[in-house]
This record gives structure tokens, sequence and C-alpha cells, in this order.
């Protein structure tokens, strides 16, 4: 018996010094996971305040123009690429009409049928009523392709939440997100801020016509996005995407940052969404 005890003994102190030996690789795994995040948090952290100063910036002449055109820093040996969009270029969701839509579709590839089916569709899923569309779908239409969830009958909260829209494909997704936002408020959009995809979209465009006006605004010295008086002011409210990429470990890490801008100095802008991939 006692020999037994020993062997139990022994085992039962193997069990425990093999459990923490995991634990502390695990613990120090989770622990150089945060740091490395915390690291390229800080990186686009970086990249989201220097675009808010520079659209900010007292100087005219020097204020970064929102419209999506490319800005570079250099922070501490590593090259930030950053990339403002004023969100009143993008078309908003929640407040843009059925012809925008569609014509959105349409440029990215649609026939008219399927553009008209599929905005239909996520009209119906922002509307509370329970009418729907002719080509749309409501609560009992979702149910009976045993989808896990129902529309929102709201407004998206996100754009993402279009992945959840009946028969939104992820193709058709990745085409038209650059084109949408669910922040700016507005009905229409600025052309003048407007990226390509939503340039494409807009009546009488094509797609040489949209590609030709956004090299344009670029490589000319305007003062597209510019604001007269003070930026902090004039811009109160107005909703920017801040695009933050650069190299780490050997491969791109993009930083997505959303910000809507305050009147308070100390705390000029508000984290509306951040995705760091």
């Amino acid at each position: 018996m006692p020999v037994v005890s020993v062997l139990w003994g022994l085992a039962l102190l193997t069990a425990v010094a093999l459990s923490l030996s995991w634990s502390s690789g695990v613990s120090y795994s989770l622990a150089h996971n945060s740091i490395a995040q915390a690291g390229l948090d800080a990186l686009v952290e970086t990249g989201v305040n220097a675009a808010i100063d520079g659209l900010l910036d007292p100087e005219a002449e020097r204020r970064w123009r929102p419209d999506g055109r490319l800005y570079k820093l250099d922070f501490k040996g590593t090259q930030l690429a950053i990339r403002v969009q004023d969100e009143l270029g993008r078309i908003d969701l929640n407040q843009t009409d059925e012809a925008m839509l569609n014509g959105l579709l349409q440029s990215v590839g649609l026939d008219a049928h399927a553009a008209t089916s599929l905005t239909d569709k996520i009209v119906d899923w922002r509307t509370a009523t329970s009418l729907k569309h002719l080509n749309g779908a409501k609560n009992r239409d979702y149910t009976a392709r045993n989808a896990a969830y129902h529309p929102r009958n709201g407004p998206f909260q996100s754009v993402d939440e279009l992945l959840l829209v009946m028969d939104m494909r992820p193709e058709i997704f990745a085409r038209i997100t650059p084109a949408l936002t669910v922040y700016s408020g507005r009905q229409f959009v600025d052309s003048h801020l407007a990226p390509r995809e939503v340039l494409r979209a807009l009546p009488g465009m094509t797609a040489q016509s949209a590609d030709a006006t956004a090299a344009a605004r670029v490589s000319t010295d305007n003062r597209v996005g510019q604001v007269d008086g003070n930026p902090l002011t004039v811009l109160r409210g107005r909703a920017f995407a801040i695009r933050t990429e650069f190299f780490y470990a050997s491969r791109i890490v993009v930083g997505d940052v959303t910000v809507r801008l305050t009147e308070n100095p100390r705390q000029p802008y508000w984290v509306l969404s951040w995705t760091t991939r």
C-alpha cells in the first residue's frame, strides 16, 4: 500500500506540474498576443490622430482633403499610409433612395432585374412596416428559408449587416462596401468627396468617366474638402473614415476607424467603429 500511495502521489504531482506548465504557456501566449495587438492599435491610433490633425490644420493649404487620397507618415521607422474619407461622399444605407441603391448594384455588375430584386430586399430590411416590395423580403420570407434571423425592420447598424440581407452574396458585398456608410445621415452624396465606387453609381457616369474624375481630383491642387474659418467648428458632427496601413511582422496591417468630430478641443472626436486586421 505505501508503494501504491507513493506512485499515486508522484502521478498527482506530475499532473499538477504539467498543468502549471501548460497554464504558464497559455498565459505567456495570451500576454504576448495582447502586447502585439496593443502595438498594432497604437500605430493605428497614430494614423487616426495624424488624420485629425491634418483635417483641423489651421493653415488651409496644408489641411488634409478627406476624399480618399493617400497621405504618408514616418512614425519611428514605420511607414504609415493614411487615407481619410468624408462619409458625406458615401451612400448612406439608411437614407438613400432606391434609385441610388439600384444604380450602385448595377455599377458592380448586376443586371437590371437582379439589382431591382436586391434593392427591394435591402429597403425592406430597414423599413419598419410589414408591407414589402414586389421583390422584397420580410419576416415570413426569412422564416421560409429557415434563416436564423429576421430583418431588423429598422435602420442598419453597420454596413456589415448587409451580409444578412436575403440574396446578398459576399462577392457583391465586397464590391459595394467602399461606397457605403451608415454615418452620414444624408440622403444625397457630395460628389466632390465621393470615391470611385460612388461616382460610378451616379446617373450619367461610366466606369471610365468616374475613374477620370477621381484621378483629376487627386492630381490637381484644388480646395476639395477644404473649409473656411475654424475647421473644428465647421466640421463638427461630420463623420470620417480613416484607413491606416503599414507593414508589421511580414504582413500588411489595415486599421479602419470611423470617427465623428466634436467641437471640444480636449476631445475633438468620438470613435464610432474600429477594426484592425
